[in-house]
């Protein structure tokens, strides 16, 4: 069975709740087809790495997607390591378009969905996330992203994913 990365629920916002999580440890690869992201990552914690050591997979598999208007922003896909291996532990990939890196915790908004992740339903729920959280006044600090949480073997219908983005309190909840 799949461990999925901790957290602890601060509060509902609607349909969306408000997330504190720890820091992770994060294999990354950015501006990559997700197929081809996807067996990077699952390659690293299958044993190519330099230890030739397997990590065990966590659940949610992160991703982002560029943003086509800005050259600079970077799609990215990444898998949390388990939480029992600190980067300063984590066995260094072999393939150097597989990074580690630490990912500060931190408040976060999610909203949760069926199906499948397409951009679409990505971006309709991206929509929804940042309604609930104008209404409960908190922004967004920083792009949001993709959670998943099943095989890419789970029937659609059958599929968890959310949307989420780290938050800050919005201007009339600091005065």
């Amino acid at each position: 069975m799949v461990k999925s990365v901790p957290y602890e629920v601060v509060k509902h916002l609607g349909e969306a709740e408000l997330r504190r999580y720890g820091d992770m440890v994060l294999a990354t690869v950015y501006d990559m087809d997700e197929e081809e992201a996807f067996q990077l990552l699952f390659q690293y914690i299958n044993g190519n790495n330099e230890r030739e050591s397997k990590l065990a997979m966590t659940a949610p598999v992160v991703s982002r997607s560029g943003e086509p208007a800005d050259p600079s922003s970077e799609g990215m896909m990444a898998f949390v390591l388990p939480s029992e291996v600190p980067l300063a532990e984590a066995p260094k990939p072999s393939d150097p378009r597989v990074t580690l890196e630490l990912k500060e915790g931190g408040l976060f908004a999610v909203m949760r969905f069926r199906g499948r992740a397409g951009g679409v339903d990505v971006q309709g729920r991206t929509e929804d996330l940042r309604a609930e959280l104008k209404e409960a006044d908190y922004v967004m600090d920083g792009r949001p992203f993709l959670m998943r949480y099943n095989s890419l073997f789970t029937p659609g219908f059958m599929r968890y994913n959310e949307v989420a983005a780290r938050v800050v309190p919005g201007p009339e909840k600091r005065e």
